[in-house]
């Protein structure tokens, strides 16, 4: 019971801070935007780290959009790690397989 309360928090922690920094960097983004007239509207994803090198509003507005969706992924990942460390297996197991059945759906 104590290591499921565990979980949660680990995991309640990880979807908390990648919101809170997700929107952080969401709203950073539409402040240099609001403030930077003119700017492009739309960056290619490979184009992204030399737009934020550049301090591109566009660009870390992507960055934010990116890590928000990325935190549900770091949540699977953060779940596995503990259920390797609890040495349960088969919930490592799934956990993987959700991994693989989202970069499946990335890719595809």
């Amino acid at each position: 019971m104590e290591q499921d309360r565990r979980l949660d928090r680990y995991v309640s922690g990880v979807l908390h801070a990648g919101m809170i920094l997700s929107i952080s960097v969401l709203a950073l983004g539409l402040l240099m935007f609001v403030l930077s007239p003119g700017v492009e509207t739309s960056i290619p994803l490979d184009r992204l780290p030399e737009e934020l090198m550049h301090l591109s509003p566009v660009a870390v507005i992507d960055l934010g959009i990116l890590l928000l969706i990325l935190t549900p992924l770091a949540r699977v990942l953060a779940a596995a790690a503990i259920f390797a460390a609890q040495r349960e297996l088969r919930f490592v197991l799934a956990s993987l397989a959700v991994l693989a059945a989202i970069a499946l759906a990335i890719v595809l």
